[in-house]
């Protein structure tokens, strides 16, 4: 997506590896959930994996990269800004959880456009007419089904971020099918605005791309 980086994504990549490492490993470990490796001697090395769904990264600091561990390619690079961005932007806060739409997240009213257009529309596009399709995407990626409205499954995303997809079908009188995606009600101590709408595009994208395994 154009226009959300302050600088180019790359830039931001950069700017946020040289963030990470003035972090404290433990401390992350304990506020993000995330585990903290470190080697010395000739095999000096420190990493984070980070889970993402059903996927497992790795986070190296040395060569500055986000890897995905059993592929062994590297990230997209929204993934990982958002992954980087959740290790050096959380502050570990909590609050009750519940769920709250996008609009609700603070600063998000910029983005609203770029949440329809690269969130809901795709989502619906792809699973507005194949309800039953959606179901088994989210299950093949670890969602846990909710009595919410609509077909609503739940996800940890990362550690300590949850989203939940809902998703209503076109009925016989007509209507057009809706869709949403929300964020658990801490989500705001570990990600912007800005790093949520990517998040929630990654989220749908991984959807599309496990339906067409189907």
């Amino acid at each position: 997506m154009k226009g959300i980086y302050s600088k180019s994504i790359e830039e931001e990549i950069s700017t946020t590896f040289d963030n990470l490492s003035k972090c404290e490993g433990e401390e992350l470990t304990k506020r993000c959930g995330v585990v903290f490796l470190k080697g010395s001697g000739k095999k000096s090395y420190r990493r984070f994996v980070v889970n993402v769904l059903n996927k497992t990264y790795s986070v190296e600091l040395e060569s500055r990269e986000v890897m995905d561990l059993i592929s062994g390619k590297p990230a997209p690079k929204e993934l990982a800004l958002v992954i980087l961005r959740y290790l050096t932007h959380s502050t570990g806060g909590r609050a009750s959880e519940n769920w709250i739409p996008y609009e609700k997240i603070p600063d998000s009213r910029k983005y609203l456009d770029l949440f329809r257009k690269n969130v809901i529309r795709p989502f619906i596009r792809t699973f507005g007419n194949n309800p039953e399709k959606y179901e088994l995407a989210c299950k093949r990626i670890g969602g846990k089904k909710e009595k919410l409205g609509g077909i609503s499954y739940s996800f940890y995303f990362l550690p300590r971020v949850q989203l939940l997809t809902q998703l209503w079908r076109s009925r016989e009188d007509f209507s057009q099918p809706a869709a949403n995606v929300s964020f658990n009600s801490s989500v705001r101590y570990y990600l912007n605005a800005r790093d949520l709408l990517l998040a929630a595009k990654i989220m749908v994208e991984s959807l599309e791309n496990e339906a067409k395994k189907i």
